[in-house]
C-alpha cells in the first residue's frame, strides 16, 4: 500500500497523520467525535447534565417560592357552613366561644385561614369580635372541594345579657403551596 492511502490530514491542526490514528500526535485533537475516549463527548455530556441540574431547580425554587395564589380571589369559594356561640367560665373570666365548620368550594387549598366572630347587641350594633391568630395551633387547613372545623375563642368583653347575636367571617388564607 502506498504511504498516501495509509495517512490522512488532521482536521483541527492540517498535519498529516496515519489513518488509523485515533489522536493527532500534534494537537492531541481526537479523530473520532463520538468514541467515549473523546473529552470533547465528556465536556459535552457533563454541560449538558449541569444544564439540566441548573433547569430542574430553576423549576423546583419556582414552585416552591414562585408567586401563589391570592385569597382574595378566591374568597367566596370558603364559606361558613354551620357555626355555634357558647360561653364558659375559666376561673373568674367568661369565654365566647365560636366553633362551625367550613367548605372549599375552590380548586385552591389554603393554610392558616382566618375566621372572626363578631358579636352584636340587640340593636345591631358590634360590641365584640374574636379572631383565631395564625400562628395559633389551632389554625385552620381546607384543601379543595373539602371541609374543615374551626374553634375560636376569646374573653368576653361585656355581660352575658348583651350579646344578641353573631356572624362568622373568614378574612385571610395564604395557599397550602405556598413556603411560608
Amino acid at each position: 500500500m502506498s504511504e498516501a492511502a495509509e495517512t490522512k490530514v488532521c482536521p483541527h491542526c492540517a498535519e498529516t497523520i496515519k489513518t488509523a490514528a485515533k489522536v493527532c500526535p500534534h494537537c492531541r485533537y481526537w479523530q473520532k467525535r463520538w468514541s467515549l475516549h473523546n473529552q470533547q463527548v465528556w465536556a459535552t455530556l457533563w454541560i449538558s447534565i449541569c444544564f439540566a441540574a441548573v433547569i430542574s431547580i430553576g423549576i423546583i425554587f419556582d414552585k416552591v417560592l414562585g408567586p401563589k395564589e391570592q385569597f382574595a380571589t378566591y374568597r367566596d369559594d370558603i364559606s361558613v357552613v354551620s357555626s355555634q356561640f357558647s360561653r364558659r367560665m375559666i376561673e373568674s373570666n367568661t369565654m365566647n366561644t365560636v366553633v362551625g365548620t367550613l367548605t372549599n368550594r375552590g380548586k385552591v387549598g389554603w393554610k392558616d385561614v382566618g375566621v372572626e366572630a363578631q358579636f352584636f347587641d340587640k340593636s345591631g350594633k358590634e360590641i365584640d369580635a374574636i379572631t383565631v391568630k395564625a400562628d395559633d395551633y389551632r389554625a385552620v387547613v381546607i384543601l379543595p372541594h373539602g371541609e374543615a372545623a374551626f374553634k375560636i375563642e376569646g374573653r368576653a368583653a361585656r355581660p352575658e345579657a348583651d350579646y344578641d347575636n353573631y356572624k362568622v367571617y373568614v378574612r385571610w388564607a395564604k395557599d397550602v403551596d405556598a413556603l411560608l
